[in-house]
């Protein structure tokens, strides 16, 4: 049988107690870990339970409204003049494009959640892009009287800028709808493009409420919205700035924001040029496709 001196005894009295601590300390910090990670997955539950909540009422409330007024119109009880006839023509169009708007946004969300989104690859016509991304929201523009102009600069203007139009127009539809949705009644919102090495950049200027400082980055986490309940005074279901980033991430770009509060904002976003296929196509609006031959015609 082996003996141990008092020194050795005492050595390995101390290692054990050292080891005790040290997994009791390791114990303890996974321990905070788990607790942190619940809790974030409890308010995790807690946002995505709001949001459910909500968006089944913005859904639910347009459909609503479309039907009432679709049965008014085609109801034979009913006598509607053209001009009461134009109006509930014009309610349907809003209700219906906000609908689509939102589903669309929901199905882009769910897309990214899953890993499914594929590129693809066109040349950009930009002045026409940006010309067609500005009429989509123009009704909503004129509701609140805000002027929006845009701007290519001398490096962006005629010629065409490789990425996937319906990518970037989801970035610009997003950052337009909320420009328009913070802006104060009356106030411009403009749109500047210009090309820098080999990179478009966009920025969105509005002169509306502003975001504070404190809050920039959680404006880009999902579901994540400034104001709630009842005293929430703006659509939305903390989705779209989500998603651009979720969608320049994939592009490889990146997005800033400048912005104080009542001192409106500023969006900046900046891609990379995507690299040409063999097969060039090209796209006017985002929307319409025309495919190039090998010679570079179009046809």
């Amino acid at each position: 049988m082996n003996k141990f001196s008092d020194d050795e005894i005492v050595k390995e009295i101390m290692s054990r107690l050292q080891a005790k601590d040290k997994a009791y300390h390791d114990l303890t910090a996974m321990t905070k870990k788990l607790a942190g990670l619940n809790e974030r997955l409890v308010e995790s539950e807690k946002v995505k339970g709001h949001f459910l909540s909500n968006i089944r009422n913005e859904i639910n409330n347009p459909l609503t409204s479309v039907l009432t007024m679709c049965e008014l119109i085609i109801s034979n009880e009913s006598q509607v003049d053209l001009d009461i006839c134009k109006n509930l023509v014009s309610t349907i169009h809003r209700e219906a494009f906000d609908l689509s708007f939102q589903l669309r946004n929901i199905f882009t969300a769910a897309e990214l959640e899953a890993g499914d989104t594929v590129l693809s690859t066109a040349a950009l016509d930009m002045d026409s892009f940006l010309k067609s991304t500005i009429e989509s929201f123009q009704h909503r523009a004129n509701e609140k009287r805000l002027n929006i102009t845009y701007e290519l600069t001398d490096s962006a203007k005629n010629n065409f800028f490789r990425t996937d139009p319906e990518k970037l127009q989801s970035v610009l539809l997003n950052l337009l709808s909320n420009a328009i949705e913070y802006s104060i009644e009356g106030r411009p919102i403009s749109i500047r493009a210009w090309k820098d090495g080999g990179r478009l950049n966009i920025s969105v200027t509005d002169y509306g409420i502003g975001i504070d400082e404190r809050d920039q980055k959680a404006v880009f986490e999902r579901f994540r919205q400034l104001e709630t309940g009842a005293t929430k005074r703006h659509g939305g279901h903390g989705l779209g700035l989500s998603i651009i980033k979720s969608v320049l991430e994939l592009l490889g770009g990146t997005i800033t924001v400048v912005s104080k509060k009542g001192a409106g904002a500023v969006f900046t976003i900046s891609i990379p040029e995507m690299a040409a296929t063999e097969a060039s196509d090209f796209s006017v609006d985002g929307n319409e496709f025309f495919f190039g031959s090998s010679d570079g015609e179009r046809f």
